[in-house]
């Protein structure tokens, strides 16, 4: 009688800590994270915010995810500096003259600290991505109470947009194999979209009409549905929700009552 809880234990140790955490911590986790990262100008707070998001997603074994996080906010955070450093309204200290550019300490420092809090917030958002599918959000959904049919409204969006994105590379491989739209300059990809999008439309669609039928042989609307309930393996629901959003409460108070004190 215990085997499959065993089995599902045992998935659940080997998947690591995550698993047992619902997805809604994970969000909490992740907002709170982005608030303390707004709520804070010190560079080093930041660094040390920065420092912690990359912890958190090392030991949830989403280390390629932190890789790609970098990779994709470096060039933005680079742009930052330079900008920054050389227009920022309130310069004064020079700090560094290159060829007759000269960068200031202020503009660097404040570029630094809005770089730390751009990194924190891609850092917690690939968190709670790479640690949660849309299928465990779909199933805790359903869980707390909401009905299947709102789930499965508010979850299909996550389904269809990756699936558009899909048709359309294959698309736009089918029409390069077939000579048309070879584009080479950034003008020319642009307008390569536009023969695109006919095709595209239809296939959603035609996707969207199979999925339709498919869910009513399933008897989807059927008033006799009964759904099976898996069983909760999430631990300490309530104390982290109530933790994390009183937390996230007193971030935003504190974020306003700092912008409000400027004004008085």
């Amino acid at each position: 009688m215990n085997e499959p809880n065993s089995i599902l234990q045992g998935s659940v140790a080997h998947r690591g800590w995550t698993s047992v955490v619902d997805p809604v911590t994970k969000l909490l986790m992740a907002l709170d994270l982005a608030l303390l990262s707004f709520c804070f100008t010190n560079l080093l707070v930041e660094i040390a915010l920065v420092f912690v998001a990359l912890v958190i997603l090392l030991i949830s074994k989403a280390g390629k995810s932190a890789v790609h996080a970098i990779e994709f906010s470096s060039f933005l955070i680079f742009t930052m500096l330079i900008i920054q450093g050389l227009f920022y309204s309130h310069n004064q200290t020079l700090l560094v003259s290159v060829v007759g550019i000269r960068f200031y300490q202020e503009g660097l420092l404040y570029a630094a600290t809005m770089g730390c809090r751009v990194f924190v917030i891609i850092l917690a958002t690939s968190f709670f991505m790479t640690t949660t599918t849309v299928s465990e959000n779909s199933k805790y959904l359903e869980q707390v109470g909401l009905s299947y049919k709102a789930v499965y409204v508010l979850m299909s969006v996550c389904y269809i947009l990756p699936e558009m994105m899909a048709n359309m590379k294959k698309i736009q491989m089918a029409q390069r194999a077939r000579g048309i739209n070879q584009q080479k300059t950034i003008l020319e990809k642009i307008k390569s979209i536009l023969p695109v999008l006919v095709p595209l439309v239809i296939k959603t669609l035609e996707q969207s009409m199979e999925r339709s039928i498919a869910l009513r042989l399933r008897g989807f609307n059927s008033p006799h549905r009964v759904a099976l309930k898996s069983a909760n393996l999430y631990r300490h629901e309530m104390v982290n929700h109530r933790g994390l959003s009183l937390l996230a409460i007193i971030l935003i108070g504190w974020k306003l009552w700092i912008i409000g004190s400027k004004f008085i």
